[in-house]
């Protein structure tokens, strides 16, 4: 079976596409080019040319302006680099590096010395000022260190020993390791919304960021598969989890990965059509959970295009790695 095979999946609501999909492939091949030089210019030209900078006007198609869109598609490639890059860091390296980063997700100013890669996210921290409050930031950076800690960090034993896990703790892993929790921070101020701590808080509003955390996690996967089948290291594709812990064909973990990726999808249209009562806030709490799901068909739609390269071939991309030499 081949990636070209699997049908796609399929959602209730039409993606959309911001205006500036293709604005800032410039400015992104200049941010690579200025800030990610720890890495080979090799990678460096396979990661311009995977599209990631296009996934802001995907994941984000309310923001109405270029100002409102830099930020976060210079997040989204920051984060996306920082995972690959740090993917097999030992955990108490990693811990000491996640701490500063949140220091300077809230406020702190990089040292001269450091890598370009805590100078970008000091720049979308920056960029972000006009649109987020403090409550905001804290949320933000508090997600940056769920994903750092409970994904990444959990994901860490199981890439070191080749061995995948059982599927219920996979599922629990990849829902933090995905950063998606981190992105979807940024649907609020796309919409021009920042949603107050007590509805942030609620449990509708957290299940639904869990249950898309899930669904575009299953959406990699699906994307992704065949390409980890050549790496080693690759051991948390929930469909390659499901085929080595059942002892059963591709195809058919093919089909129970879609199985649970639609019961998440129609738990989520469930809540979607029961928000709760949130008062003066009503009208733009459902704008907020509506642009969730343009965020989720939208990630779908990113994923289908022909021009991701970063799961297309198998053994064409190769990723710099921590403590390696480029």
């Amino acid at each position: 079976m081949k990636q070209k095979d699997i049908s796609v999946l399929h959602y209730p609501w039409p993606y959309e596409i911001g205006p500036f999909s293709q604005s800032f492939y410039e400015e992104q091949n200049g941010w690579i080019d200025t800030d990610y030089l720890f890495m080979s210019e090799v990678a460096r030209t396979q990661y311009k040319n995977q599209g990631l900078v296009e996934t802001a006007s995907y994941m984000f198609p309310a923001a109405s302006s270029k100002e409102q869109v830099r930020p976060m598609a210079r997040f989204i490639v920051w984060l996306t680099l920082f995972d690959d890059y740090y993917k097999l860091c030992p955990v108490h390296q990693l811990a000491d590096i996640r701490d500063y980063i949140m220091d300077v997700m809230m406020g702190r100013k990089p040292r001269p010395d450091d890598i370009g890669l805590i100078r970008q996210v000091a720049l979308s921290r920056e960029e972000l000022l006009p649109y987020v409050n403090d409550d905001w930031f804290h949320r933000w950076t508090k997600d940056f260190y769920n994903f750092t800690t409970y994904g990444m960090m959990e994901e860490m034993p199981y890439r070191l020993k080749k061995q995948c896990p059982a599927l219920n703790t996979l599922l629990l892993i990849r829902e933090y390791s995905i950063s998606i929790y981190p992105y979807a921070n940024l649907v609020e101020p796309s919409i021009n919304f920042i949603i107050p701590n007590l509805i942030s808080e609620h449990p509708v509003i957290k299940r639904l960021k869990m249950l898309m955390c899930r669904i575009i996690a299953i959406q990699n996967d699906f994307a992704s598969w065949e390409r980890g089948l050549a790496v080693d290291t690759e051991v948390l594709n929930i469909i390659l989890v499901l085929r080595d812990q059942y002892k059963i064909s591709l195809e058919e973990a093919c089909a129970e990965v879609r199985n649970i990726h639609d019961h998440y999808v129609n738990e989520f249209i469930g809540l979607q059509n029961n928000v709760p009562d949130f008062g003066l806030h009503q009208k733009n709490v459902d704008r907020f959970v509506h642009n969730m799901a343009l965020m989720i068909s939208g990630m779908g739609a990113w994923h289908r295009k022909e021009s991701v390269v970063h799961y297309k071939i198998p053994n064409e991309f190769s990723r710099p790695e921590y403590g390696t030499s480029v």
